[in-house]
This record gives C-alpha cells, sequence and structure tokens, in this order.
C-alpha cells in the first residue's frame, strides 16, 4: 500500500469558544488541512456532488467529476501515542511540530446521566471557570487573556468536557491553568447567582422557540423518563441549586477513573509525562469508577403523534424517527449509507422531493446519531402551517420507497462516493483526528476503525440499505412529532395514529404532563 500525504495544504481557522459562562477567548492561526477525515457520529446535511455519468477512468472511483484513487479507501491516519498517568488518566498525545499551537481536551464521567438531580451536571462544569483557591474570576480570566488562549468547561451527556488552547509556549500555563480549575474550584455564591439568573433566562426563550421545543419533545418521546433523555432542568430547579451540591457533586464525579486527556500540537511527548504527573498528582481516584446508568432503551412498535399547540404559528415543526442503533453496532455503516441517500443532503430524497418538488419547505433532512447507547434515526423539516399533512405523507412515502424499493445502482454509488468524499474533508487538523480517537476509546471499538471506515461504506450494497430501512423504519416504528398550531394540523394527523397532545408548557423546563386524544 502507499503512503499518502494527508497533511497538504494550508487553511485558516478559528477555535470555537464556549459561551456557557466560562473563560474562552479566541485564537487564530494556520493549519494543515488533512486529506482524509472523519466524520462526527451524528450525519450533518452537507451537499453532494451531482451524479456523473461520464466513464470511470480504471482503478478509480468517481466523486462528481473527480476520480478518486482507490488507495484512499485504504489510508492509515496518524495514530496517537498513549501513556497512563499513575492515577489512571489515558492519555492521547499526537505530535504536530509545523505550527506553534497546543490543544488539550480532558474527558471526566461527569456529564448529565450521572446527575442526581436536574442541573448539577450543567451547573458544576460552567463553576468550574469561575474562580479557585488561588483565582478569582478577574484572576483567571485575566491570566487566559495574557497568553492568548482558550479555557473552557462543559457538561455533556455522559462526560464533562475541561479543555484549553493557545501558544505552544504557554503549554506548561495552559496545563497548570487546567490543574488549578480541576482542583480547586471555590463555585463563589456570586457567580453561582449569576449563572443561575443566565440560565433560567434561556429557559424562558427556549420555550417560545418551536426548534427547541421540538428537541426537547423527541427526547421525552425516545428516551422517555430515562436519564439518557437530557432533558432541560425547570427554572424552579435551577434556582434552587445549592454551592454544597456543585461541590459533592465535583467531589464525587470530578475523578481520573476512567478519564480522557488528549492532547494535540507542537508538544513533546517524553517531556509532557512528567509534567502532566506533577500538575495532575493531587487528583486522586474515586473508589469506585462511575458506570452509565441501566435502562431499558427499545424503539417504540406503535406510531403515535405527538403534537405541541403553537397557537398563530406559521409553520409546522415536524420530526419523524425511532431509536436506532449504538456506535459500535454492525448496523451503523449500512445506516450512514441509508441516511445519506434518504436526507443526508440536499440531493437526498427528502430535499427534492419535500422542497425541490413539492416547495413544502426550505429544506427537509435526515440524520443518524450514535454513541455508546442507542442512538436516534430521525429526519425533519419546518413546512407552512397549511401544507403539514402532505408534507408529512410525503415523508413516510419515502421512508416506505427506501423499504420496498431496491436503490437503483447510480444513486447508491453516488451516496457512498459522497460519504468517502465528505470523510476526505471533516478531519481538517490533528485535533479532529485525536478527538475521533478519542470516540473510538469511549466506544469500544478499534483504533484503524477511521482507517477501514471508508472501505466499509464502499462495500455496502442496496440489500444492505433496505434491509436497514425495513428494521429501523418499518411499520408502526416512525414516531410522529409536530410542533405547530394545533387548530389548523391536528385533523391531518388523525390517520398516522393515536394523537398525543403536549402542553408547550411543559417543555423546555416546565414539567413533565402530557394527554392523550
Amino acid at each position: 500500500m502507499r503512503n499518502i500525504n494527508i497533511f497538504e495544504h494550508k487553511n485558516t481557522f478559528k477555535m470555537k469558544v464556549s459561551e456557557r459562562g466560562g473563560v474562552g477567548l479566541r485564537f487564530c492561526g494556520v493549519i494543515l488541512m488533512t486529506s482524509m477525515v472523519v466524520p462526527s457520529s451524528a450525519q450533518s446535511a452537507g451537499d453532494s456532488p451531482p451524479p456523473n455519468t461520464g466513464s470511470v477512468q480504471s482503478g478509480s472511483v468517481q466523486k462528481g467529476n473527480v476520480p478518486v484513487a482507490r488507495d484512499l479507501l485504504k489510508v492509515r491516519f496518524p495514530r496517537a501515542k498513549s501513556f497512563k498517568l499513575s492515577n489512571g488518566v489515558t492519555v492521547y498525545v499526537l505530535e504536530d511540530h509545523r505550527l506553534p499551537a497546543v490543544r488539550l481536551r480532558l474527558l471526566m464521567r461527569a456529564g448529565t446521566l450521572f446527575q442526581p438531580k436536574p442541573g448539577i451536571a450543567d451547573m458544576t462544569a460552567a463553576m468550574l471557570t469561575e474562580g479557585t483557591q488561588s483565582r478569582s474570576y478577574r484572576q483567571l480570566a485575566q491570566e487566559v487573556e495574557s497568553i492568548g488562549a482558550s479555557l473552557n468547561a462543559a457538561a455533556e451527556t455522559d462526560t464533562a468536557t475541561l479543555s484549553a488552547s493557545g501558544l505552544s509556549e504557554s503549554t506548561d500555563a495552559l496545563i497548570t491553568l487546567m490543574s488549578d480549575v480541576l482542583l480547586h474550584p471555590t463555585f463563589p455564591a456570586d457567580r453561582l447567582d449569576r449563572l443561575k439568573f443566565q440560565q433560567t433566562g434561556q429557559i424562558a426563550q427556549r420555550r417560545t422557540n418551536p426548534t427547541a421545543l421540538t428537541t426537547e419533545l423527541a427526547a421525552r418521546v425516545y428516551y422517555g423518563g430515562t436519564p439518557y433523555a437530557r432533558l432541560t432542568p425547570k427554572a424552579t430547579e435551577i434556582a434552587a441549586l445549592t454551592q454544597s451540591e456543585l461541590i459533592a457533586y465535583h467531589d464525587n464525579f470530578y475523578r481520573p477513573n476512567g478519564a480522557l486527556l488528549g492532547i494535540s500540537g507542537d508538544v513533546d511527548m517524553k517531556t509532557l509525562r512528567g509534567k502532566l504527573e506533577v500538575a495532575f498528582g493531587d487528583w486522586k481516584p474515586a473508589a469506585n469508577t462511575a458506570e452509565l446508568p441501566h435502562a431499558d432503551l427499545k424503539p417504540k412498535e406503535t406510531t403515535r403523534v405527538y403534537l405541541v399547540d403553537r397557537p398563530g404559528s406559521a409553520q409546522t415543526v415536524l420530526q419523524f424517527g425511532n431509536l436506532a442503533v449504538r456506535y459500535a453496532d454492525p448496523d451503523y455503516i449500512p445506516l450512514v449509507v441509508a441516511n445519506r441517500i434518504l436526507g443526508g443532503g440536499s440531493s437526498g430524497r427528502l430535499f427534492q422531493n419535500i422542497r425541490e418538488q413539492k416547495g413544502y419547505t426550505y429544506g427537509a433532512y435526515s440524520a443518524l446519531s450514535g454513541s455508546q447507547w442507542p442512538g436516534v434515526w430521525s429526519a425533519s423539516a419546518s413546512v407552512r402551517t397549511p401544507v403539514t399533512e402532505p408534507a408529512a405523507r410525503e415523508f413516510l412515502n419515502e421512508f416506505n420507497r427506501l423499504q420496498e424499493q431496491s436503490v437503483p445502482e447510480a444513486e447508491l454509488a453516488q451516496a457512498k462516493r459522497s460519504l468517502i468524499g465528505s470523510f476526505a474533508g471533516a478531519m481538517e487538523s490533528p485535533e479532529n483526528l485525536l478527538d475521533r480517537t478519542l470516540v473510538l476509546v469511549q466506544n469500544g471499538l478499534p483504533l484503524d476503525y477511521w482507517d477501514t471506515y471508508p472501505a466499509r461504506v464502499a462495500a455496502v450494497t442496496a440489500e444492505d440499505v433496505q434491509r436497514v430501512a425495513r428494521k429501523y423504519l418499518g411499520k408502526n416504528r416512525v414516531q410522529v412529532l409536530a410542533v405547530g398550531e394545533r387548530s389548523q394540523i391536528e385533523a391531518g394527523f388523525k390517520s398516522f395514529g393515536p394523537i398525543e397532545i403536549v402542553d408547550a408548557a411543559e417543555l423546555g423546563g416546565g414539567g413533565g404532563g402530557r394527554r392523550s386524544r
């Protein structure tokens, strides 16, 4: 197999900065782009090239009008080196010395799945950068700004993440700052009150946003009352959070058990280990490692309609879906291809039908998510209120077509070319390569997973697509979610299945009731 140079050209970028109440400054620089990349766990609605009817050169496959060498199906990415600290933290390092930049990302088992009450995980993470025993919030902000760096903390569903980035000459300072906010946060009461005020205001905004209401409704429908739903806390629940509760959560879950630290950029792995041992030497493991909570996550077997009344709404936000698979499931790759055909971009069937042919919406897409627990395969669009019912029928028609009719060879080939091509553009930096390595470790997947990804996509057949479509979008499995003006759209949903009316006040930080019809 010939070697492929995956760092070929330059591009300017900006590191994203969290707005979640933490310290954050933008760092701008120039990086070298990779020629092959890794997709995220959820497919986005990106554009794909048009079908090509021209001849294909021997030894190549076509991506639009550009032949792609078959060797790209056998690419091997740079592999991060790893070691363990004495406290059990696994460190992955991907050195890249072309630019004087560094990024550190620490993942801990302290996400919302483990919180004893709503809001604690998010608030604990947000408060890490609000002051430590040796640095006030202002001092911390000034110190980060003085070295042109960023320092952020946030809680996800399964992990809490602490990240820092800046110039490589500031590596020691970044490690020190990360260690300080991790090990010695004080959770000052005045800063806690400020964040409570901000978050309760955001809840009020979410309850007026139809897309946010749909997201909240989807979490409840697909994951029920389990911790995996990750519902927005109520304003009263946020207001009730105390400093002592955050301190206790930090003490219990911000531990090195199962933690992963990824470092990429202009660093020397040989010297890093000693620096990290010194900085995190006082970080002691807990007696037990936090495990994902048990929940009986199963897809629904009876189609129901969940309707949120939004009087006066000019549009209806529609979503269709159900639970699908874990990242490591053998069906995941065939589902990736099926999703691309259905609605993974503007050449997808949903977009071409519901927007281009019918003109019901500006865009109709589908998405597939994966994680350590079953993700969701869903499709969605915002449509004009008067065409809600016919638009919904077209979604269901496309689901049925994918199940009942074999995908034409040309369409299947185009979808696979598009996926492999976008795979080549999604991993623009060593940071992204390292992030995807951490994804593999978290999900128990082999470290060569991304090396073989293009070949596995290329191997998906029309029979595979039809099989997974029947399995995951089959009869009575699809759930129908709608946020819009009930008086105008409810009647059109009656033939789809039983209708449950969900009060908008119960979503986006409200209560939890619903009623059926």
